[in-house]
C-alpha cells in the first residue's frame, strides 16, 4: 500500500524524518529541554525539546537541519552567522534580506517576539494614561525628565527607593530592623503623599518595564537578523506553508529552489523530497504496515 507523507500522522512523520537525519550522521536528542530552547544545532548534534508537541518538533527539526545544511556551505557559520551572498549565491541580497525578514515575522506569529510587542504596546498605553493623570494637576509635567515638584519630596524619605525599584527591603543602621516597601502598598506605607505621587512612582516603574521589554525585543531582532537564522526560518516556513512562503518571498524562493535542485544545499534536498515539498513522493508500506524504503515519483 502506498501512503503520502502529507497523509501521515505527525508521529509517523517525525519518526521518518528522525531516521533520515540520523542516516546523515547527525546525533539527535529528543529527551532533553534543549537548554531552554525549542531546539539547537551544534557541531554534529541536534536537540529537540521534549516539551514540544509532535508537529512543532517536526518544524524545529527542519529548522535545525537547515542550520546543518548551512554549516556544510559555510563551516564557520556557527561563529560568523554566515552570509546571505554565500547562502543564496547572489551578489545583491537586499531584496532577499527584505523578504526573509518578512518570512521571519510570518513564522514567529504568536511566539515570544509577538508577545513582547503586545506587552510593549500595553505598557505604552498605561504610561500614556498615567501621564495624562499627572498633567491634569501639573500641566508642566514632562515624563522624559525628572519632575522636581513630585520627585524632590519623595527623595526626602524612604520612598526614594521606589523611584528605582518596585520592591525593596531597608535595614536600619542601628536597630537592624527591616522595612519592606513596594509600589503596591505605596499609599499605606507613605500616607503623607497623595495619588499623584503614587502615579509618579508607578510611572517610573512602567518606564523601567518598557525599557526592559524594548531591550529584549532588540536582542531578539538582532538574533533573528543573522543570515543563519533567516535561512533556517525560511526553510522552516517552506515546510509549514510553501505557498504562503513563496508569496511572501518570491525572489528568495525562486533562488532557493533553483539551488536546491542543483544540490547546493546537500541533504536538505533529500529532506524536502521526503516531505513531498520539493517533489511528489510516497512511502512504500508492506502488509505489516512497517515503513520500508521511500521512493520518489519524479
Amino acid at each position: 500500500m502506498d501512503i503520502r507523507f502529507d497523509k501521515m500522522s505527525p508521529e509517523e512523520k517525525f519518526k521518518i524524518l528522525l531516521k533520515f537525519v540520523k542516516d546523515c550522521g547527525i546525533n539527535i536528542n529528543t529527551g532533553t529541554r534543549a537548554r531552554g530552547h525549542q531546539g539547537f544545532f551544534m557541531k554534529n548534534r541536534i536537540d529537540i525539546s521534549k516539551t514540544l508537541d509532535t508537529q512543532r518538533k517536526i518544524e524545529v527539526l527542519v529548522h535545525e537541519f537547515a542550520h546543518y545544511a548551512h554549516c556544510l556551505i559555510e563551516p564557520d557559520a556557527a561563529r560568523s552567522h554566515g552570509s546571505l551572498k554565500t547562502i543564496f549565491k547572489a551578489d545583491n541580497t537586499d531584496e532577499i534580506l527584505k523578504e526573509l525578514l518578512a518570512v521571519t515575522r510570518f513564522t514567529e506569529k504568536n511566539t515570544v517576539l509577538s508577545r513582547l510587542e503586545e506587552m510593549k504596546l500595553k505598557e505604552k498605553a498605561v504610561i500614556k494614561e498615567i501621564d495624562a493623570k499627572i498633567k491634569a494637576k501639573y500641566p508642566d509635567f514632562k515624563r522624559s525628565e525628572p519632575f522636581k515638584k513630585l520627585e524632590t519630596p519623595l527623595k526626602r524619605c524612604d520612598a526614594k527607593y521606589l523611584l528605582k525599584y518596585d520592591r525593596v527591603k531597608i535595614r536600619t543602621p542601628f536597630t537592624k530592623a527591616v522595612k519592606t516597601y513596594s509600589i503596591a502598598n505605596f499609599l499605606n506605607d507613605f500616607s503623607q503623599f497623595d495619588e499623584f505621587f503614587e502615579a509618579y512612582i508607578n510611572l517610573k516603574s512602567r518606564q523601567r518595564m518598557l525599557k526592559r521589554i524594548s531591550a529584549r525585543i532588540n536582542r531578539l531582532n538582532n538574533y533573528y537578523a543573522r543570515p543563519s537564522e533567516l535561512f533556517a526560518r525560511f526553510c522552516e516556513s517552506i515546510y509549514i506553508n510553501r505557498a504562503e512562503t513563496e508569496k511572501i518571498a518570491p525572489e528568495s524562493s525562486k533562488r532557493f529552489f533553483m539551488l536546491l535542485k542543483e544540490g547546493y544545499y546537500g541533504e536538505l534536498k533529500g529532506l524536502f523530497e521526503l516531505c513531498g515539498i520539493f517533489s511528489p513522493n510516497r512511502l512504500n508500506m508492506n502488509r505489516d504496515r512497517r515503513v520500508t524504503e521511500p521512493f520518489f515519483q519524479l
